[in-house]
């Protein structure tokens, strides 16, 4: 654990993914207190998406697409991957006819170097966009995922321990942002 490389997952377009069923469930997946409400007894309801717009079936995965701030998996992906993201956030199951779905839903942390990174801002100062990260290396110690406050809704981070671990997983692959290349 620690400041090493930090990626960020990308879906795949050619592996199954997850979508939300309704309207308060997308509401509720890209609302800024999204942890507060996975951590009570509320679940998010999602359907498997097998095949792509033109009727092609897609590929089976264990990493599955659904937002770019969580990790959305099978059952048997987060017993394998439980033990380096343990304590680094928030578990939770997805409600789901098509399967045993979960979703994991990384703590924030203040990690971001704004004075070197690239950032776009709203007028009001907010971040709107980072182009280039630039990270704190002290306040990764013991991090092997995590989300940045600037973004709340923005993509997740994950280190080296947590790539490695998902190395085996198709649907989602993990581009390098830090330190850049």
């Amino acid at each position: 654990m620690g400041a090493g490389p930090i990626h960020v997952p990308v879906g795949s377009q050619t592996h199954r993914w997850l979508q939300c069923v309704g309207d308060a469930d997308f509401d509720a997946l890209n609302s800024i207190d999204l942890q507060s409400k996975v951590s009570s007894s509320w679940r998010l309801r999602v359907r498997l998406i097998r095949e792509d717009e033109r009727g092609a079936s897609l590929r089976d995965s264990g990493l599955l697409s659904l937002s770019s701030q969580v990790l959305a998996m099978t059952a048997t992906v987060r017993e394998a991957v439980r033990p380096v993201l343990e304590g680094q956030g928030v578990f939770a199951q997805l409600r789901s006819d098509d399967g045993d779905f979960w979703m994991f839903v990384p703590d924030l942390c203040d990690a971001l170097n704004e004075a070197g990174s690239c950032l776009t801002r709203f007028s009001s100062g907010r971040v709107m966009y980072v182009s280039r990260y630039d990270f704190h290396p002290d306040r990764l110690v013991d991090r092997t995922v995590f989300r940045i406050p600037q973004l709340p809704k923005g993509p997740l981070f994950c280190t080296e321990p947590v790539v490695d671990a998902l190395s085996g997983e198709n649907g989602v692959e993990f581009q390098r942002v830090w330190p850049a290349q």
